[in-house]
């Protein structure tokens, strides 16, 4: 798409092996948008090492943490030139705080893809703070790669979009759409709807008439996708509407899909508020990447 043009995919490099698993996502996602790769690693500044009571930190060290962060990126840039000989790769390495330094980023990016650490119950349920704040705040959508080690290119399974008839949703099919047209794979787009149980209906569920319920929640994706299909013919589509729990209907075609896209508002000022309870919940528990698009400030 014309207003993507030049626009980079963005990773965030820490040299952990979640970190490392991302940036080979995100090469292979950049090899397949003709984009290029920018790897950015942020070490902390003066004033993570002192408080009212401690001195500043020797400016040597300082200079140490940055030569660290070049060699990660190093290390990085040489794993990802082995899968993508050819791929354009730069790199931004400053101090100060992550999510920071990420966010900035996504002002001019494609995507900025993170990697889920997911080391004990609790990281796992906090996933970590970088993580969060980013993909809350990210003007451009955030991959949370999660599940198995990547691959060093998309693969042939499909990708899979959240929709449920809103503005974010939009934002979600526009990417997905996008993005399988690139990877030259088919979209499955899955809409859960609930029934007698999610509604406490199952004592007079016999006075609904589901049918014409069910109907009028697959004319929802039908809006979803007027239009959008005619700008991408070459991308073989699944429409699916089934009742359920959303996070858990998505859960499960995710369990066959490289990557998982849903639309998320970022809402309120609370940490844990920020991200829907849907969203929130696939990326904390997908098998798969998950890219989270929000809605457009």
């Amino acid at each position: 798409m014309s207003e993507h043009a030049g626009a980079p995919v963005v990773v965030g490099v820490d040299g952990s092996r979640a970190a490392l698993d991302a940036a080979r996502w995100a090469a292979g996602t950049a090899v397949r948008l003709d984009a290029p790769l920018l790897l950015a690693h942020t070490y902390p500044d003066e004033a993570t090492f002192y408080n009212g009571t401690a001195m500043m930190i020797d400016a040597q060290f300082i200079q140490e943490l940055r030569e660290d962060g070049n060699s990660m990126l190093d290390a990085t840039t040489a794993a990802v030139l082995q899968d993508h000989p050819g791929l354009a790769v730069e790199r931004d390495v400053r101090s100060g705080a992550a999510a920071s330094h990420l966010i900035e980023l996504s002002r001019a990016a494609r995507i900025v893809a993170l990697g889920a650490q997911g080391a004990g119950a609790v990281t796992d349920y906090l996933l970590g703070s970088t993580v969060l704040r980013t993909v809350n705040h990210a003007h451009s959508p955030v991959a949370v790669v999660r599940g198995e080690p990547a691959t060093a290119a998309p693969d042939t399974r499909p990708i899979v979009v959240g929709v449920d008839g809103s503005q974010v949703s939009e934002k979600a099919v526009e990417e997905a759409f996008a993005l399988a047209s690139a990877f030259g794979v088919g979209l499955d787009v899955v809409h859960a709807w609930s029934g007698e149980k999610q509604h406490g209906l199952a004592h007079a569920s016999k006075y609904v008439d589901w049918t014409a319920y069910e109907e009028g929640e697959k004319a929802i994706v039908s809006e979803c996708l007027a239009g959008i299909r005619d700008e991408y013919p070459d991308v073989p589509v699944n429409a699916v509407t089934t009742q359920g729990v959303s996070a858990d209907v998505l859960l499960r075609h995710a369990a066959r899909a490289q990557l998982l896209v849903v639309g998320s508002h970022g809402r309120g000022k609370v940490l844990g508020a920020l991200l829907g309870s849907v969203s929130q919940n696939l990326v904390h528990h997908a098998p798969c990447p998950v890219l989270v698009c929000r809605a457009r400030q």
